[in-house]
């Protein structure tokens, strides 16, 4: 039943309220540095919206108060209410969507639902104005159909509540109880209101949630204790600056325990208070995990620029004396080569790897010329892991012959692993397999050149030659693996070899658990027929009670101790015994980095039983093994 419309139902009180925060909050937000994406202009859209619909509400009931009424003013306030509110219900529908992770098909079908549901009101309204029903002046009365607008709220917040309740797992508890707790705190002040015949509070009811949202995820989260902001504007800061050719120049300082020493202490905090003081207006600090920090500079040409930069790091090393924190500092510029703010973090933190402690570097183009052929190689790495191809034509089988002192023949041989990229051609270990252990794709590359050492064993064996074994290096990353077992047992059968023509060749492991895992792969594998090797024994952490409780085959001693047996009698004394040691306890002796007759007499003498070096051959293709084995 319609009512009539009475002014002691409103106070101007919610409206101004609701104005005033909406307009700080908006300003606060254009001039903050929080991260301007598609969910950002969506929260300013929410704000001002509910700014408009607190603003033509304050004039619609301004304009009922009066007399005469104007007519047109009030109908046309009325519809842009409303309007504007159930604007800002669609407006925060789509936001969720990204946070909640929703699917395109089930999300665009709520949307529309929760559109009608939004709209249709202000549709009625709009008719109601039109043929006296509803909403509709007559004479000196204001009539309103006082359910509609409520009702249409309430389905709003039911499907907002069973939106977090379903995706409750896509974000985290705080968020979800943030999110559900202001939408419950907008249904209680909705409730309230109408409970007391109340239109006071209407459009603050509608900014609550936004409120919410706005906290939970775009806080702006700069941080007291080092005046930095966080790591996340970086990006968006550089890449405005990359993408408009603004030049800038990036500090990063990264110093080692900088949090826990800032937690501890107040030297480290008053020494970063003036050195910012007099620093920080230059530019903008962020801050980035484990200790780092980078301080952007707008740059600018001439004398002036470069003297306030070498004041800065003056200043720096000034206090760093007294303090006496490792640090490493990087400079870089923009450069065209470089082509995002997260590409930057990656050449400063390539840089810093190579640095020593307490050092400064400045990048070259040098630098961004290897850090991109660097960069280069990861990716082709990432690709090989991603695809899983094990006979990716990147990754090549190279060899070592191993010289049998016993049968004085080639039968057995080392397999090594080389890459052929499209655009740099061959690449060695030594530049490869640091990176591919420190982006975990070692795995994948071990798998590559089993399979394809398994594969060449099988032609070998199929065209009559005789060959005791070819050894595959396995990093201590693939024994973390637990299916580790099941892959080699598969690629050797697979290739229709037996399991004894495969040898693993394993480094010692350095903790108590991957010591445990590689005993339980080896026992496992050892059990099938596979040969293994302990690669580079005499070189670091070396435990003969380990040692002993792992059945190897032959022991590899580093070619160090050979090199240490020709130079001194001690040494070889000491190399000697180790070798009689082993094999008296059955373990095979070879000694690799044999290059001439010298070593070779010398590793005889040293109990040796297999041989390998420069001295019988370098590293060749595995097809060319046929040059050294022989023929049944």
């Amino acid at each position: 039943m319609p009512n009539v419309l009475s002014q002691t139902d409103y106070s101007p009180v919610g409206d101004i309220s609701v104005i005033a925060l909406c307009f700080v909050v908006g300003v606060m937000l254009m001039a903050s540095r929080i991260q301007n994406n598609k969910s950002f202009r969506l929260i300013i859209g929410m704000v001002w919206i509910t700014l408009s619909a607190a603003m033509t509400n304050l004039v619609f009931r301004i304009f009922i108060g009066m007399q005469p009424m104007n007519e047109p003013v009030i109908y046309t306030m009325r519809i842009l209410t409303h309007i504007f509110l159930a604007s800002m219900q669609v407006l925060y529908l789509l936001y969720l969507r990204e946070p909640l992770w929703m699917k395109t098909d089930g999300y665009i079908i709520l949307l529309v639902g929760a559109t009608v549901v939004s709209y249709v009101p202000v549709i009625i309204d709009i008719i109601g104005m039109i043929f006296g029903f509803g909403f509709y002046i007559s004479g000196s009365e204001v009539h309103t159909a006082s359910l509609l607008y409520p009702i249409s709220f309430g389905i709003f917040l039911i499907i907002v509540f069973y939106l977090l309740i379903r995706y409750r797992s896509r974000v985290t508890r705080q968020v979800f109880w943030g999110l559900l707790g202001t939408n419950l705190m907008s249904l209680l002040l909705t409730s309230v209101q109408g409970i007391n015949r109340q239109n006071s509070f209407t459009s603050l009811a509608y900014f609550i949630p936004v409120i919410g949202i706005l906290i939970m995820f775009h806080a702006n989260s700069y941080d007291n204790e080092t005046g930095a902001v966080n790591d996340a504007f970086f990006y968006r800061e550089v890449g405005m600056c990359i993408e408009k050719q603004i030049p800038l120049l990036m500090i990063s300082c990264t110093i080692n325990d900088f949090y826990k020493n800032l937690s501890e202490g107040n030297a480290l905090k008053s020494a970063l208070l003036q050195f910012f003081k007099q620093n920080i207006k230059r530019g903008v600090l962020y801050r980035f995990p484990n200790g780092k920090l980078v301080l952007t500079l707008r740059k600018q040409s001439g004398a002036d620029f470069e003297r306030m930069v070498g004041k800065m790091f003056e200043d720096f090393y000034e206090r760093h004396s007294k303090l006496n924190l490792d640090y490493k500092l990087v400079m870089a510029e923009t450069d065209p080569e470089i082509k995002s703010a997260a590409e930057y973090i990656r050449l400063m933190d390539y840089i810093e790897g190579e640095m020593k402690l307490n050092e400064t570097r400045r990048v070259t183009p040098e630098d961004i010329k290897r850090y991109k052929g660097t960069q280069y190689i990861i990716n082709e790495l990432e690709d090989i892991s991603r695809k899983g191809d094990l006979d990716d034509e990147r990754v090549l089988v190279y060899c070592q012959p191993v010289f049998n002192l016993i049968t004085g023949t080639y039968d057995t041989a080392e397999a090594l692993m080389r890459l052929r990229l499209p655009e740099t051609g061959m690449v060695f270990p030594d530049k490869f397999i640091p990176l591919a252990e420190k982006h975990n794709t070692i795995h994948a590359l071990s798998m590559i050149i089993l399979n394809k050492t398994c594969r060449e064993i099988h032609a070998l064996l199929d065209e009559g030659y005789l060959l005791n074994r070819i050894s595959v290096n396995f990093s201590t990353i693939d024994l973390r693996y637990e299916n580790f077992c099941d892959e080699v047992h598969k690629i050797i059968e697979s290739n229709s070899i037996p399991f004894d023509k495969i040898a693993v060749e394993i480094t010692e492991s350095r903790t108590e658990l991957e010591f445990n895992r590689m005993k339980q792969q080896v026992e496992s594998l050892r059990d099938l027929g596979v040969k293994f090797y302990l690669d580079d024994f005499g070189t670091g952490y070396s435990n003969f009670e380990r040692i002993m409780e792992i059945p190897f085959d032959i022991i590899k001693f580093d070619r160090s101790l050979l090199i240490g047996s020709v130079r001194s009698d001690s040494s070889r004394f000491m190399v000697s015994t180790f070798a009689s040691m082993f094999r008296q306890l059955n373990y095979s002796i070879l000694f690799e980095g044999v290059e001439d007759d010298r070593d070779e007499r010398q590793c005889v003498d040293m109990h040796a039983s297999y041989l390998q070096g420069y001295k019988y051959s370098k590293p060749i293709p595995i097809a060319d093994l046929r040059k050294f084995l022989r023929t049944a």
